[in-house]
This record gives structure tokens, C-alpha cells and sequence, in this order.
């Protein structure tokens, strides 16, 4: 019995040391900072989008097959979507849904998008035309690459700025939303950058 109360008086001396070596640590360290390319979610913008979202800076969407732009406006607004030389004419409908559908155009790059209604524009640039990967699953889709191995190796390789990633983060719904419950942005792929992409897409 003296022996299993000397054991445990052992334990519990270093649970205490542990304790208090982790309160000194918390005291000396600062916050972790967030990796480079690293965007916490943030709540989507409120209010009618005339982009959707999807559509903004640095954004790739698909080559040699029609490309559909929509948006948010005023109900009945004439919208007028241009991307590069070429542009299209759409209404919005009574709920202020509006959809266009610019030609099929070739892999190239970069353009500028904008979208024109009631005397808004929004524009995004550096838009280019290439190949989209709809990548989607459970906790594989979240192993990013700075996890992977050779990461470092990979990511001083990560020089093709032509490469992006769009990243959605999860939010449970009952009913279908109209747009994406947090901020998404396209982020541009670099040895900076790259380490926040999806080793599995």
C-alpha cells in the first residue's frame, strides 16, 4: 500500500510539473500564426451579389464549352456580362436571379469579367480560361499539401501561377442556399500559397 501511495504521489508531482510548464509556455509563446495562403471562413457578404461570388479575382473557368455567368440584382434589371471581347445581354428575374451565357472560348488568358446593372459594375480580373476539377469528400478534401510528404520539396516547386484553388468550406443546410454561407476567394498557387491547397484534388 506505501509503495502504490509513493507511485502515486510520483504521478501526480509530475502532472503538476507538466501543468505548470504548460502555463509557462502559454504565458511565453505567442499565438500561432495561420500559414501563408491560409483564409479563415468569413461570413458571406450580405445583400444581392451581382457576381456571384465564384466569379472574382483570379478565377479559372472552363475552356471550349459555353460559359454561364450569374448573378443577383434588382428584379427586372437588364444585365450586360462582358469577358474580354465578347459579351452577352440577360434579365433578372422577378426573384433578381440573372444568368448569361458568353461562347465557348479557348484556354488563355487572363481577361477581365464584369457584369453591368442598374449602374453597377463589378469586375474581377485576372480571369483565365483552362481546365476545372470539382474535387469534393469528407476529411481527404481537407489533408492539405503541407501535411503531404515531400511538402517542402513540392512547394518550392509550386512556381505555375496558372494553377488556383477555390476552397468551400462546410456548412450544414436543410434547404438548398443561394450562395455560399462563408467568403470564398481564388488563391493563386505558389511556393507561399500552396501549402493551404487540397493534397488530394
Amino acid at each position: 500500500m506505501a509503495r502504490w501511495c509513493r507511485r502515486c504521489a510520483t504521478v501526480v508531482r509530475v502532472l503538476l510539473v507538466a501543468c505548470v510548464l504548460s502555463v509557462c509556455a502559454d504565458g511565453q509563446q505567442p499565438p500561432p500564426q495561420a500559414p501563408p495562403g491560409f483564409q479563415p471562413p468569413q461570413p458571406a457578404p450580405a445583400g444581392p451579389q451581382l457576381l456571384h461570388p465564384m466569379f472574382q479575382d483570379h478565377a479559372v473557368l472552363q475552356r471550349d464549352r459555353p460559359i454561364r455567368i450569374y448573378g443577383e440584382t434588382q428584379p427586372g434589371a437588364a444585365v450586360t456580362v462582358t469577358l474580354g471581347t465578347v459579351s452577352a445581354q440577360a434579365r433578372a428575374g422577378a426573384d433578381g436571379r440573372w444568368r448569361a451565357t458568353l461562347p465557348a472560348m479557348p484556354a488563355g488568358g487572363p481577361y477581365s469579367l464584369s457584369a453591368t446593372a442598374n449602374g453597377e459594375t463589378r469586375t474581377a480580373e485576372d480571369v483565365l480560361l483552362g481546365d476545372v476539377f470539382f474535387c469534393a469528400g469528407q476529411s481527404n478534401m481537407a489533408f492539405s499539401q503541407r501535411q503531404a510528404q515531400g511538402a517542402a520539396e513540392d512547394a518550392r516547386a509550386a512556381v505555375d501561377g496558372q494553377i488556383r484553388q477555390l476552397s468551400i468550406s462546410t456548412n450544414a443546410s436543410l434547404t438548398p442556399r443561394r450562395t455560399f454561407a462563408t467568403s470564398v476567394r481564388w488563391v493563386v498557387g505558389s511556393p507561399e500559397t500552396v501549402g493551404s491547397f487540397s493534397a488530394a484534388c
